[in-house]
């Protein structure tokens, strides 16, 4: 049995106050600070051999490297379809501000909506397809992965390890780790 562990790469300004896909934001000083505490915390529990995977974002390869570095791996893979959702028009926007440009977008989002087709954006059927098949790779090795991303991927990854509707899974909150104790079919 091998562990899939999924991060939420750590803060940026813009966490919690701007929408933030394919914009690329560093890690802010505090991000930077908790993302090596992550890694220390982190370099005391993982199996040796773990493979780390990122988003090629620069917050997410940020957090990873920093984990890499506190286990003395040289090797990170980066992988595309761990990036955040494209939030098109609503990219760089605070919530405040996509009101005033789309409010029946920023109505859906109020009300928990979260399979949103982003104007000018990506689908929501695009990104939940691209994480699954991240995913399926991820399971059918077997082997102990780390994967730091963003929290709409990571919430798609929670409910496929669940069966759950990604929907249904709480966003997971900056440099967040999730430990999923995976059993490959024979």
């Amino acid at each position: 049995m091998a562990d899939i562990i999924l991060v939420r790469h750590a803060a940026t300004a813009w966490t919690g106050s701007r929408y933030c896909g394919r914009s690329d934001p560093p890690l802010d000083a505090a991000g930077v600070a908790a993302a090596q505490r992550l890694a220390v915390d982190l370099a005391t529990t993982l199996a040796p051999g773990t493979r780390i995977v990122t988003s090629p974002l620069r917050r997410a390869h940020a957090t990873a490297t920093a984990i890499a570095d506190a286990l003395g791996i040289e090797d990170i893979t980066i992988d595309d379809r761990w990036r955040e959702a494209d939030f098109g028009i609503a990219d760089g926007l605070t919530f405040e501000e996509l009101e005033g440009l789309a409010p029946d977008l920023a109505r859906r989002l109020a009300d928990g909506e979260s399979g949103i087709d982003w104007p000018e954006g990506e689908r929501a059927d695009d990104l939940a397809a691209r994480v699954a098949e991240a995913w399926a790779d991820l399971v059918t090795t077997g082997d102990a992965v780390l994967v730091v991303s963003h929290a709409g991927p990571l919430r798609i990854a929670l409910g496929l390890s669940s069966g759950r509707a990604p929907r249904t899974v709480d966003l997971p909150g900056p440099g967040a780790v999730i430990r999923l104790p995976l059993t490959v079919p024979a």
